[in-house]
């Protein structure tokens, strides 16, 4: 489909596959029928209609992609992730090893424009660790395991090329 965006939306722990096309139209877990529109009322609330039908939303941004969101007054803990961030972050899940240490390698040729960790950090799993410039996008590089950063080997400002090392993460 031209124009569609796709995204895996955890709610409540439960994984969820979104796609949402130019004319607002969705596709849930692969069942088209779903039209929505959405206006904010002020900060942090709005109107959200889902087939014609009202509701009023609350939306709190914790980072990281993850949202407490209410709807009619219930409240839903979600996490919010696209397809490329979704694709990267299986790739360097499927590139890394379990025994000894992690090592966590570029997905893609980028540059490196930030780098949120120190040696000897700890970190938690899914924590931004680096971030990625490739094709004029910015790309997060998060922490597949809970650990601490044994060594850095990129600096801020340098070229990467695919499967080059970025960080060492014991666990």
């Amino acid at each position: 489909m031209t124009g569609t965006t796709t995204y895996t939306i955890q709610i409540n722990g439960t994984e969820i596959d979104v796609q949402i096309n130019r004319n607002n139209e969705i596709i849930v877990q692969g069942k088209p029928g779903y039209t929505i529109d959405l206006i904010e009322i002020d900060k942090n609330r709005y109107s959200l209609l889902i087939n014609g039908r009202s509701h009023s939303l609350t939306l709190e941004r914790k980072g990281n992609g993850s949202f407490i969101v209410s709807i009619n007054g219930k409240e839903y803990h979600c996490t919010v992730e696209d397809e490329r961030s979704k694709r990267l972050r299986d790739f360097i899940a499927d590139t890394a090893g379990t025994d000894g240490p992690i090592e966590m390698t570029a997905p893609m040729p980028g540059m490196v424009t930030d780098i949120s960790v120190a040696e000897g950090e700890t970190v938690q799993e899914n924590q931004p660790l680096v971030v990625l410039e490739a094709m004029k996008m910015e790309n997060e590089i998060r922490s597949i395991v809970h650990g601490t950063v044994q060594s850095i080997h990129i600096k801020t400002g340098q070229a990467v090329e695919k499967g080059q090392k970025l960080i060492t993460i014991t666990s």
